[in-house]
Parts: structure tokens; sequence; C-alpha cells
């Protein structure tokens, strides 16, 4: 595992790497991960003939670096939200020290979990105890799969914790987010809506054949779940008496 010492660093804001830690996976031999495991064989193959060009577009553009990507949407942000130096420094410091208790928590909960990525458990599928999936020895992500435990996705837990918390910084539904892609040169994509960008965060990286759903979805509720406690307990507006 890459990095296991993540998981254990004290957190800026949060009490505790497991404040607000995902629940345990699902069991290799539930319902969950059986669709979890077809739909990912299915559509995040390297030669997929299910996923759409749409849905390649997608996983291609948040297959890059997070951390660049998303620092460079808050930059742009001081621009779109005409924000002072006072504003833009709490941005900074409300967005990334959020950012950084979640992944955190994701990586303490990776080195707890430990479960395995769909390149393997789909190449040694007939070892789960799951009659409903059935391995493929040749199967290959559409992506390099990353040298870490699968669960939970770090990706999705950055990029919730950078939508939610600007929507609670701001107390706005808008995001006025511009991203650029590190992983397709130059490709940008605009979201107002969070609810959007979340949804397409989590699709990618199933269909990167990365990720089960599972891991995605549970790295987005704590994103969301961590950046409302931060914004509630340290970065309320000051009101000044004139």
């Amino acid at each position: 595992m890459s990095a296991p010492w993540l998981g254990f660093v004290t957190p800026l804001l949060v009490h505790s790497a497991t404040q607000f830690a995902p629940p345990a996976p699902p069991a290799l031999t539930s319902a969950r991960y059986s669709r979890d495991f077809a739909e990912v064989k299915a559509l995040g193959s390297v030669n997929s003939t299910a996923r759409t060009p749409d849905q390649t577009s997608t996983a291609q553009f948040f297959s890059g670096n997070p951390l660049v990507q998303y620092n460079a949407a808050l930059r742009d942000q001081v621009t779109v939200r005409h924000l002072d130096i006072a504003g833009a420094a709490r941005m900074f410091a409300a967005i990334d020290m959020s950012v950084a208790d979640a992944e955190i928590t994701v990586w303490h909960a990776k080195y707890i979990h430990g479960l395995w990525r769909p390149v393997t458990a789909i190449g040694l599928a007939d070892t789960d105890g799951n009659p409903a999936t059935s391995p493929d020895p040749t199967w290959a992500p559409m992506i390099t799969t990353p040298p870490y435990p699968e669960y939970p996705s770090g990706y999705n837990a950055f990029n919730s914790t950078v939508a939610h918390g600007l929507q609670n910084l701001f107390q706005t539904r808008h995001l006025q987010l511009t991203l650029t892609s590190t992983a397709a040169p130059g490709v940008q994509r605009h979201y107002d809506c969070g609810g959007a960008l979340l949804q397409d965060v989590v699709d990618a990286r199933v269909w990167q054949g990365i990720h089960f759903r599972t891991a995605d979805t549970a790295a987005r509720d704590v994103g969301e779940q961590l950046a409302a406690w931060t914004l509630d307990h340290y970065f309320q507006p000051v009101h000044q008496e004139g």
C-alpha cells in the first residue's frame, strides 16, 4: 500500500480519522458486491464495448491529479466570486483543510479494510465464495490501478469535500466551478450544479475500472458529512461591529 502513514496523521480539524469513517464495505458474498462487480467488469475494462464514448470521456477527465485540478478551480473561484484577500484566505483554509482531513479519513479506512481492486477481484473471482461472480484472468481496467486498497475512493472524497465545502461556505447551490483535467490537457468542464459533479465523479471511477460503485458513494458521503461539520465548527462568518 502506498503511503499507509497518511491514515495515521493527526487531522487538522476533525477529532480523529474515524470520526467520519465510512461503514465497512459490502461482504464479498452480498448482493450489493455482486452488482458492483458485474458493473465494473462490464463498463470498466480497457476494451469495454458496453461503455459509451461519453462515459469514456468522463472517465478520462477525472483520471488525473485531484490536488492540482481542484486547487486550480479554487484559484478561479477567487475571480468568479470577487473575493478579497481575506475572503480568499478563508476559502482556501476551509476547503483545503477539510480536504486534508477527508483524505486522512479515507486512507485510514483503506488501511483498515484493505479491499482488493477490481483488477484483482475479477481475476480471482473463483476464490471469493460468491457464485454470482465469475473470473476473467485476462480482464484489465481502463486506467492503471493505483497502488493502494480500493475502499473507499480518495478522488470522490476529495471532490465531495470541495463541492459541499463551497456550497456550505458561500451558502449557495451554485458552484460556478470550472475544472480543468490534468489527464486530458486543456479539456475543461463547468459545473453549476453540485449534484451533477458528484454523480460524474462517482460514475467516472467505476468506468475507469478501478473502483466498485459502493466505494465511490461511501467516499462521497464522507466528504459531505465532514465538510458540513468543519464548515459549521470553524468557518462561520465573523460579524464585526462598526
